[in-house]
């Protein structure tokens, strides 16, 4: 048991560090010279890159946060095969643990949605993908990323409960924890309308119906 919580410590630990690491940040610094946080909405994320440097740039930042994800899973699980699926789990956590507070940054850094999803979709494809799907739809029809981040890891978290997978449970948990932490303030922030209504919903309606709601 101790060789177990050493090895969830440890790629939670792994997790965290190369979550730390802002692609958004250096995304920045090669476009304009200036920090991630200094420019449009001042989040590291790919939303804001998109917004203040174009498409483009959002793929590249997307891409940076799902690849560095990836390693961490990867990782965890070749260097502790005994308990891949807890230590790979705990790593994809500590992914979007450490992207969200980065302890380099006054623990202060991105929303975490990408690296959720890639880390749910890494653990388990099938139940992670379904999350994301659904998360995807929320915005869509409701119109709000914040909502559709904050059903992404209660998706996810609700299947794993139905499984009977307690290490993905609590992984799901502490994802939920951490949506909450970023999103509830826009999610409330909707009803007074200081929460915009998400471009991407307002283009897909208007195909969708033939006009903006």
């Amino acid at each position: 048991m101790p060789g177990v919580i050493t090895e969830v410590a440890g790629s939670l630990a792994m997790g965290y560090v190369c979550g730390s690491f802002l692609t958004a940040e250096l995304v920045s610094k090669r476009v304009s010279g200036k920090s991630a946080f200094d420019v449009g909405q001042g989040n590291p994320g790919m939303a804001n890159m998109g917004a203040t440097y174009g498409t483009r740039w959002a793929a590249v930042t997307l891409a940076g946060d799902i690849a560095k994800t990836i390693l961490a899973f990867a990782l965890a699980r070749a260097l502790f095969p005994n308990t891949a699926d807890v230590a790979g789990t705990a790593a994809a956590t500590g992914a979007t643990l450490g992207h969200v507070f980065p302890a380099w940054h006054r623990f202060r850094g991105g929303k975490g949605v990408a690296t959720t999803c890639a880390g749910i979709i890494l653990v388990t494809p099938v139940a992670g993908g379904i999350a994301a799907v659904a998360g995807l739809l929320v915005v869509l029809f409701g119109g709000y990323l914040c909502l559709g981040a904050l059903v992404i890891p209660a998706a996810w978290l609700a299947i794993e409960l139905a499984c009977g997978n307690t290490a993905h449970a609590v992984a799901g948990a502490v994802l939920v924890a951490v949506a909450l932490w970023c999103h509830a303030g826009p999610a409330a922030g909707i009803r007074t309308g200081a929460t915009p209504r998400a471009s991407i919903s307002e283009k897909f309606l208007s195909v969708l119906f033939g006009k903006r709601r």
